[in-house]
């Protein structure tokens, strides 16, 4: 394990035997802009909101909530120069819409109201949601690319049609990668002519890149037609094409302070129905994506210095984004006796706390170890132990660092969340005991 992430293969089939096989299409949000240097830092993506410019067709009764209900699933994939995969990762915000009744689990958003004018809630067209949820933090090397798919899914009661849309993902990310890198050498590298991203590139950069993810799902129809959650962008014959924003490490800074109408760094990703011609479905919604950069410093740019050890004791060398990292051993919260040793356990994305392999070393000093199922130590981080409560971050090797917090059950057993960088939510769930 390099990071959570998706772990179903290439190939399989959508449920229904009367759904085709996956066939080669997308189309990719490039952007393009003038290099003056090979770069590397710190790039941060956040989900800011989404505009509603036209409800997907609902339920006459309701029966799902008043008007729209929608959640989105990002994907992430980071390749080298070479497009070698250094990463890969899925993030799935919670469900947006009317949250009354039977569905106080979701985040309330919509302006729309029930036969009374009262309990306003579900997404009609001309509501906009705003937010600043993190949902994916990584360091990039020169020549690095970032492939990021954004996905918004009308959320309907049913069997849904996300296991096999996660697989088909998970097994297009080789060729995403390849193909991502090769685009980016090629409209990225270190003399690329061109002039500076402006506020108009957005409708200058939108390509046909079908070969790059490898992705058109044709959805039987008559499942389509049956209530259940579904991506909103597709075509009324069932056709699906996701949309891809690549990022390059060497235009990383350019693009965080560039504005596309929607301030510095926001970028609009649009799923539009009605422009796919599918009147019967009709959804069309903006996705929006903030874009943070820290560039690495230079040979010319010196870093900030060290802060001064403690007095009388040699300061730790120990970095970690939990704030205990930096403290002296024995300044650390001492944690309960019963924490130190080895957890074993299992996470997943989303709600699901499995199926993939977790494993923790936790050591008493505050230091701690992920470890793989064959055992070899995979990442190394700091954590605490307060209040029945567990805290803590790790960095992998490819600099990739995770959080994580949870609480100790009656039983013994932690249940946790996970999340990207500093963040201990929204990546998944996660459940261990002690061995």
């Amino acid at each position: 394990m390099s990071t959570p992430a998706i772990n179903d293969s290439f190939g399989v089939q959508f449920k229904t035997v009367q759904m085709k096989k996956i066939l080669i299409a997308s189309i990719i949000l490039i952007l393009t802009t003038n290099v003056l240097a090979q770069q590397a830092g710190r790039v941060r993506i956040a989900f800011v909101g989404f505009k509603c410019l036209r409800e997907t067709a609902d339920d006459f009764l309701h029966l799902d909530g008043k008007a729209d209900e929608v959640f989105l699933r990002f994907y992430f994939t980071v390749a080298d120069r070479n497009g070698n995969m250094k990463l890969k990762y899925s993030n799935q915000t919670d469900t947006y819409g009317d949250n009354y009744g039977p569905f106080g689990n979701r985040v309330n958003a919509g302006s729309a109201v029930d036969l009374f004018g009262n309990l306003r809630g579900g997404i009609k067209g001309g509501d906009n949601f705003y937010c600043n949820n993190i949902i994916g933090e990584y360091d990039l090397a020169s020549g690095d690319v970032l492939t990021v798919v954004p996905t918004i899914w009308e959320w309907d009661p049913g069997t849904s049609l996300q296991t096999s849309f996660d697989a088909t993902i998970d097994g297009a990310y080789s060729v995403v990668n390849l193909k991502a890198s090769e685009i980016s050498n090629q409209r990225f590298n270190n003399n690329a002519p061109g002039s500076s991203l402006g506020i108009n590139a957005l409708g200058l950069i939108l390509l046909d890149a079908g070969p790059l993810l490898s992705l058109k799902a044709i959805f039987n129809v008559a499942d389509l037609l049956t209530p259940k959650p579904r991506p909103i962008g597709v075509k009324t014959n069932g056709e699906y094409s996701p949309k891809a924003v690549l990022f390059n490490a060497n235009v990383m800074q350019q693009i965080a302070a560039s504005n596309f109408g929607y301030g510095p760094g926001v970028i609009p990703v649009q799923y539009n129905e009605e422009a796919l011609e599918n009147s019967r479905d009709h959804g069309n919604y903006i996705i929006l994506l903030k874009v943070d950069f820290t560039p690495k410093p230079t040979a010319t740019t010196s870093a900030p210095p060290p802060p001064p050890p403690p007095p009388s004791s040699a300061s730790s060398t120990t970095s970690s984004k939990n704030p205990t990292a930096n403290m002296r051993k024995a300044d650390r919260p001492s944690p309960s006796p019963a924490v130190p040793g080895t957890w074993t356990g299992t996470y997943g994305n989303g709600e699901t706390t499995g199926p993939n392999f977790y494993s923790f070393i936790l050591n008493a000093d505050g230091t701690m170890k992920v470890m793989a199922a064959n055992g070899n130590v995979m990442a190394q981080g700091t954590y605490t132990y307060s209040n029945n409560q567990l805290t803590g971050s790790y960095t992998y090797t490819n600099s990739s660092v995770f959080s994580f917090s949870a609480v100790m059950d009656a039983n013994g057993s932690l249940n946790g969340t996970w999340g990207s960088g500093a963040n201990v939510r929204g990546g998944g769930r996660w459940i261990m005991n002690k061995q």
